[in-house]
C-alpha cells in the first residue's frame, strides 16, 4: 500500500477489503455471491485506480522536492561574516511575496533573513530582477569598462541558468495542476462508491 494514501483513499480501501472478506465467508458458507460480483469487479478497478494515482503523487512530490533542494544558499551572518553558527530557524515573506530562510547567528545573538529566496519559483522572478537591473547599470555612463564586463559575464551566466531552470519549474507545475485536477476527480469518484458500498454494508449486516 502506498504510503501518501489520503484518508478517504484508505477509508475506501479499507472498505473493498471488508466486502472481499465477506463474500468469501459467504461463499464458504454455500452462500450465493452473486449479486456481489459487480460490486467486487468495480472495487478492484477502483483500487487499482487509487494506488496508481497515489504512486503518481509520491513522484510529483518528489520531484517537486528535488527541485526544492536546487537552490543553493550560502547564508553568512552579516554581523560576524561566517556560517558557522548559523541555524535556520523559519521562513519569511520579502515584499515581493518571495520566501527566503530566516537565520539565527548563535555567536552574535541576532535573527536575520537571507537575501534570496529558498526556492526555484521565487528565485526566477528575483534573478530577473537582477538581470534588469544589471543591465540598467551598464548603459549607465558613470559604470566602468571593466565593471561593464563583470557584469555582463554575470548577466550571461545568470540568463544561461534561467533557461535551463524556467522549462523544469514550468513542467513541475503543470504536473502538479494535473494532479490536483485528478485528485478531484477521484474524490468524486470515491465518495460515490462510499456511499453505495456504506448502503451495501447495511443491507449485508441486517
Amino acid at each position: 500500500m502506498p504510503l501518501n494514501l489520503k484518508p478517504n483513499e484508505r477509508e475506501i480501501l479499507r472498505l473493498v477489503t471488508f466486502f472481499k472478506k465477506k463474500t468469501k465467508a459467504f461463499a464458504e458458507e454455500g452462500k450465493s455471491i452473486e449479486e456481489y460480483a459487480q460490486l467486487l469487479e468495480t472495487g478492484d478497478k477502483l483500487v487499482d485506480q487509487i494506488n496508481l494515482h497515489a504512486k503518481n503523487r509520491e513522484v510529483i512530490e518528489a520531484e517537486r522536492k528535488k527541485l526544492q533542494s536546487l537552490v543553493k544558499e550560502n547564508a553568512v551572518c552579516p554581523k560576524c561574516q561566517t556560517n558557522a553558527q548559523l541555524k535556520l530557524i523559519g521562513t519569511d515573506k520579502s515584499p515581493e511575496g518571495w520566501k527566503s530562510n530566516k537565520y539565527k547567528c548563535r555567536k552574535c545573538n541576532i535573527e536575520f533573513v537571507w537575501s534570496t529566496p529558498n526556492n526555484p519559483w521565487d528565485m526566477i522572478p528575483y534573478v530577473e530582477r537582477f538581470v534588469a537591473q544589471s543591465e540598467e547599470k551598464i548603459a549607465q555612463e558613470y559604470t566602468s569598462a571593466e565593471e561593464k564586463g563583470q557584469l555582463s559575464a554575470v548577466i550571461e551566466l545568470m540568463k544561461a541558468n534561467l533557461e535551463k531552470l524556467k522549462p523544469v519549474v514550468s513542467a513541475s507545475d503543470q504536473d502538479l495542476a494535473s494532479l490536483e485536477v485528478h485528485d478531484k476527480e477521484m474524490d468524486e469518484l470515491i465518495n460515490k462508491f462510499k456511499k453505495y458500498l456504506m448502503i451495501e454494508k447495511i443491507k449485508m449486516e441486517d
